[in-house]
């Protein structure tokens, strides 16, 4: 059994997120001008809606801060609000991932993603070497208790010199170290059926974003574009899905209203 294929060794078994219930998070990067604007209230509102979990991002490595704010006071914002930050993107290499560990220690994350803008120079080989180095982040995160992953854009879906950065990344990452959480929208985006991929992988998507594109590809409300939501409930043990969160347009001018009715969408129809 190969690398790509096990799971054995990977966050199913280590029981990660199973203290989580059952109801979706939201991605704060969704609402970031609304946080910026009012962060408490922002809260607010999206604990009125019934969140109770987030996923965060934001982080800077040189002021040390989590959307702006120092990680100890971020999270002091969430638990008054009544919620839960469940992990956050970030930029990691291998210099710095101790001090985000450090950094972000008081927010008690359960994951750490990372993602990749594209490149038109970047080669196979340096997705082979980038995989490598994903599978030494993770051996240190999980020392730490936190998982780390990668989040898919759709130019991974593209081969560069015959061959998909998506399948590199996957068949050269260890899943005991490397989770991997799927962009539905990005993957529909890109051409990919969502079934092709957990079929392919089965076991390395415990995490989703559950975002939703037109035809076109331009943003939508969950419901409102191409993402069959329906059609992959039952691709999710497949997947080895463990929780979804929904995300929204990060530039968005009506964030909250964005994030909400797609939230309440995948509520209503029991989508998580």
């Amino acid at each position: 059994m190969t690398a790509a294929q096990s799971s054995e060794t990977g966050p199913q078994a280590s029981g990660f997120l199973t203290q989580i219930s059952r109801s979706p998070g939201v991605q704060l990067w969704s609402v970031k001008n609304d946080l910026f604007r009012n962060f408490d209230a922002t809260l607010e509102t999206l604990a009125d809606a019934g969140v109770r979990y987030v996923e965060a991002a934001g982080y800077d490595l040189e002021s040390r801060t989590l959307l702006g704010l120092k990680p100890e006071v971020f999270q002091q914002k969430i638990e008054a609000a009544g919620m839960q930050c469940i992990g956050t993107h970030a930029a990691v290499s291998p210099d710095t991932i101790g001090q985000i560990l450090d950094d972000l220690s008081p927010v008690n994350i359960t994951s750490l993603i990372t993602s990749m803008y594209p490149d038109e120079n970047r080669t196979a080989n340096d997705y082979y070497r980038i995989a490598e180095r994903y599978n030494h982040i993770g051996s240190i995160t999980k020392n730490a208790g936190i998982h780390f992953g990668y989040h898919n854009h759709h130019f991974e879906f593209t081969a560069v010199q015959g061959e998909r950065p998506i399948d590199i990344l996957l068949k050269n990452t260890d899943p005991g170290q490397v989770v991997f959480e799927a962009d539905l929208g990005w993957v529909v985006q890109a051409g990919e059926t969502p079934e092709a991929l957990f079929n392919r992988y089965p076991g390395r998507f415990p995490l989703w974003h559950l975002r939703d594109v037109t035809a076109g590809g331009a943003p939508a409300n969950a419901g409102d574009g191409i993402v069959d939501f329906h059609s992959l409930q039952p691709l999710k043990k497949q997947a080895g899905f463990l929780y979804g969160i929904v995300e929204t347009p990060s530039a968005a001018t009506d964030g909250l209203n964005r994030v909400i009715a797609s939230f309440n969408y995948i509520m209503r129809e029991q989508l998580y």
